[in-house]
């Protein structure tokens, strides 16, 4: 009797939970939970307010921000960054401005109003020149940014006179050197003419939103610029694999 009392029980234990299973009410297996996207505003009521997005994973990991558009006239930048705020991230927070310098970009000019990449600190103690700089400056400071991408474009491959080619110009210290090799050897490593390999360079320019970054608040800082000689996709896709790359060295990606 006890045998079969035995196998009575085992069997009332399988079919409760064979009915469980299909009723619905056996335990699920954890949601992950999606990135959560909010929208904000840099100069806000100003005619240079400009839409900031701001991408966060759920989880601990680094603030990364990545600018387009402080030169109006060089839309590989503002393209691409307007690609990466629709990303979906693994950690972290990703912080996205396509359009830095809103009115240049709607006028197609490098500049509105004076140089935005200008118009940031150029001492410890000095504030940036303008609302709309002093607002972005305001956004690094309050999400205490880890990294930061300023996406520009000019004129020649290799470095001259007024332009830096295609190039990745860093605020120096170790861990942004290590990051800012691994993205230049992974761009060059498809371009197959020497000359148009991207270069990598110390200091961006002063008054930058990098150099600033970079110099004043410990943020790795860089510019990255291509060349305005291939197509538009073809600068738009050096912009995303350099992000890209960032992102995935950070696991973010």
């Amino acid at each position: 009797m006890k045998k079969v009392s035995a196998l009575l029980k085992r069997c009332c234990i399988m079919t409760l939970i064979t009915v469980l299973a299909f009723s619905g009410l056996a335990v699920a297996a954890p949601v992950a939970q999606a990135d959560t996207v909010k929208t904000v505003t840099i100069a806000s009521g100003t005619i240079y307010a400009t839409p900031m997005y701001i991408r966060d994973s759920g989880k601990p990991g680094p603030v990364v921000m990545i600018v387009g558009g402080v030169h109006g006239n060089e839309p590989a930048g503002y393209t691409a960054a307007a690609k990466v705020k629709n990303w979906d991230i693994k950690k972290g927070k990703l912080i996205v401005l396509p359009q830095a310098n809103k009115k240049a970009v709607a006028r197609h000019t490098r500049t509105y109003n004076g140089d935005l990449n200008r118009d940031f600190p150029q001492g410890k103690t000095q504030s940036a020149d303008t609302a709309l700089a002093r607002s972005i400056w305001s956004a690094v400071k309050k999400y205490d940014v880890d990294w930061l991408m300023d996406m520009h474009e000019g004129y020649g491959y290799c470095k001259l006179t007024k332009s830096v080619g295609q190039s990745l110009i860093y605020y120096p210290n170790s861990t942004t050197k290590t990051m800012a090799s691994a993205i230049v050897k992974n761009l060059n490593g498809n371009i197959s003419t020497s000359y148009k390999k991207f270069s990598l360079f110390r200091y961006p320019v002063k008054g930058s939103l990098a150099r600033a970054a970079g110099q004043y608040l410990g943020v790795h800082a860089f510019i990255f610029e291509t060349c305005d000689n291939p197509s538009l996709s073809t600068r738009v896709n050096y912009h995303l694999k350099a992000a890209n790359t960032m992102l995935s060295r950070l696991n973010m990606r």
